[in-house]
């Protein structure tokens, strides 16, 4: 009998303490559960504040681009979606604009931040010639941006163009501040008064001549040039890059640039790089070009010829005018454009 009651017993027990372990796993299952949706909860919320800061900011980059009131005189932009609402900060620095906004759901907000800088359409393509003829003859490239001439663009049957062409285009009038370059030349000791080659090295800074410029081979130039007479690619040059800095242009001349193919067959320009703005008060010539690339944009008061080329590219690169190159001018008209700064980034408040 005394055994039956310890057998009767002993289960007793071994059932309190499967019905306690049961007991603690179910608690801890719904504790878990319950953990994971408001985690499920609080990412859906973070998520939404997230899109509402973005809305904030395309409502902000829409009038910016189609309101003139408020491209002249910024000011905070509010408003609600769904259960949530943004607030839009704005900071304006000559043509360059800093969004901030906040999205807000309940107690919990997110913020991003974005530039954005505002310019003309007229600025927005690859190569423009504000005289008579923009002439792509007997040549096989690729332009990545728009294609325009005052009067007329010629003999590009062969060329991809992704990007618009545009005949009687208005004249852009492009031209920059001599006197603001020739300053900065100065201050770096590389203001001239003979003619200047670059070749066969590196060279950096803001170089300034009242002459003539020659470019040669193997010149890496992380430089501005401006030149009052002409700027001349040597015979045949190979194996240049420019990258100027600072936003700065690339090449300047109150003159003419020339890169004219030599030899049989003739070569010119080739197995380069260029980024940047190029501009000339007069005609540019870039015949014969070869396996060579242009990123930013190619501009002359006069005309251009870019005839018997092969394997060359030039993309529009909107970041040069972002913001615009100092001391640069040209006369607006047509439509705005915006241009983001590629700048996004998400404020974290510190803990």
């Amino acid at each position: 009998m005394q055994i039956m009651r310890n057998k009767k017993g002993a289960v007793l027990i071994l059932t309190f303490i499967v019905m306690a372990t049961l007991a603690a796993i179910t608690a801890a299952f719904l504790s878990l559960t319950s953990i994971q949706t408001k985690g499920s909860g609080y990412d859906i919320v973070s998520h939404k504040t997230l899109w509402l800061a973005d809305a904030g900011l395309q409502k902000a980059f829409y009038t910016l681009k189609n309101d003139v009131n408020y491209q002249n005189n910024p000011t905070p932009l509010s408003g609600s979606l769904g259960d949530g609402t943004y607030l839009v900060s704005v900071v304006k620095n000559n043509s360059i604009y800093t969004f901030s906004s906040i999205g807000t759901v309940g107690v919990m907000n997110r913020k991003i931040t974005h530039s954005m800088a505002l310019t003309s359409s007229v600025l927005v393509r690859s190569i423009h010639a504000d005289g008579s003829n923009l002439d792509f003859q007997n040549s096989n490239g690729t332009v990545n941006g728009n294609v325009s001439c005052h009067v007329q663009v010629v003999n590009y049957g062969n060329m991809v163009i992704n990007g618009t062409v545009t005949d009687g285009f208005p004249m852009i009038n492009p031209a920059i501040d001599y006197d603001y370059y020739k300053t900065l030349a100065q201050a770096q000791s590389k203001y001239y008064t003979t003619d200047l080659t670059f070749q066969n090295g590196t060279f950096t800074g803001v170089y300034y001549t009242t002459k003539k410029v020659t470019i040669g081979d193997n010149a890496v130039i992380n430089a501005t040039i401006i030149a009052i007479g002409n700027i001349d690619f040597n015979n045949s040059a190979n194996n240049i890059q420019i990258n100027p800095a600072n936003n700065y242009p690339a090449l300047a001349t109150k003159g003419q640039i020339n890169s004219t193919g030599v030899g049989n067959p003739k070569v010119g320009l080739q197995n380069s790089t260029v980024n940047g703005l190029i501009i000339a008060e007069q005609n540019i010539t870039f015949d014969y070009l070869i396996n060579t690339t242009f990123s930013g944009t190619v501009l002359a008061s006069s005309n251009i010829s870019m005839k018997y080329g092969s394997n060359f590219t030039l993309n529009y690169n909107e970041n040069i005018f972002a913001p615009m190159p100092p001391g640069f001018s040209y006369t607006a008209s047509g439509t705005t454009a915006v241009i983001s700064q590629k700048d996004w980034n998400e404020i974290v408040p510190a803990v």
